[in-house]
């Protein structure tokens, strides 16, 4: 479950909310609708001002592919195989490819190849990741090669495009995994916090009511103790007296783990002559 200060669960958990969290809600507006607007403008800004289609059923390929992807948002995820979400960014990847088809390799469409695999880096694990860079590399080689651009060119792009994939990957997984880090250093720094924050409050409730009343009650049994004289009664008093002393520093070592104040505190009973007023 997403919260506003954890936006994606992959910065996380790799695996986020089940299969396919990705594609369900929460937060599922934040995540798509960027992509979602980016693809539709891609579509649409080939056939103005004037039209650039060369090829229409490409083009209506690539349209039907775009529509399957805005579909699988509709899947009932939870009952498909784990690995079954990499399917989205690569079925985006082939429309890319039928666009570029259509359009000519000198349209620009081509910077759109970009999109599929920024997804995949933000809300897919690195094997994912990995499938993308490999399909948007193909689709290069697969398109040029298509246009009759010399092999020289070819070559290039290949290379050019693995290179900035692989980069775009690296950096933005690495990204994730310092935020992930840096997430849970602080969720373990907060309940360091709060375990600090109840022993004080713990400890402030045994002063000012448990370990006072036991204290006052030591207090009552030294002075009992100073007068009936010696005697083996006398002995249990002042026994019963060190036991509660250890109790108070028992209590107060448990919650604090320090022994200033408590040896303070506890040796007040020690000190105090028999029969002096408390």
């Amino acid at each position: 479950m997403e919260s506003p200060t954890e936006p994606w669960p992959a910065l996380v958990d790799e695996d986020g909310d089940g299969a396919g969290w990705q594609f369900r809600q929460p937060g599922l507006a934040s995540r798509a609708v960027p992509f979602g607007l980016v693809a539709l403008v891609v579509a649409v800004s080939v056939l103005v001002p004037h039209g650039d289609v060369r090829s229409w059923p490409e083009y209506a390929a690539s349209v039907i592919l775009l529509v399957a992807c805005a579909g699988a948002f509709l899947l009932p995820w939870q009952r498909l195989p784990t690995w079954t979400p990499v399917l989205v960014p690569l079925l985006y990847t082939l429309s890319v490819m039928e666009l570029i088809l259509a359009s000519g390799v000198a349209s620009g469409v081509g910077l759109v190849l970009l999109v599929p695999l920024i997804w995949s880096v933000l809300f897919h694990r690195r094997w994912e990741s990995a499938c993308v860079v490999v399909a948007v590399v193909v689709v290069q080689a697969v398109t040029s090669i298509a246009q009759a651009t010399p092999g020289a060119v070819v070559a290039r792009r290949v290379v050019l495009w693995s290179a900035l994939s692989v980069l775009i990957a690296v950096a933005a997984h690495g990204l994730r995994d310092r935020i992930r880090g840096s997430l849970m250093a602080n969720a373990a720094l907060q309940a360091e916090v709060s375990l600090t924050r109840e022993r004080d409050r713990i400890g402030a409730g045994l002063r000012d009511s448990v370990v006072r009343r036991i204290f006052d009650a030591g207090l009552d049994l030294h002075g009992t103790a100073a007068m009936i004289g010696e005697g083996p009664a006398r002995e249990r008093l002042m026994h019963g007296v060190a036991e509660l002393d250890g109790a108070i520093r028992a209590l107060r070592q448990s919650v604090f783990d320090v022994a200033d104040d408590t040896d303070s505190a506890v040796g007040t009973s020690e000190r105090r002559e028999p029969g002096e007023p408390r």
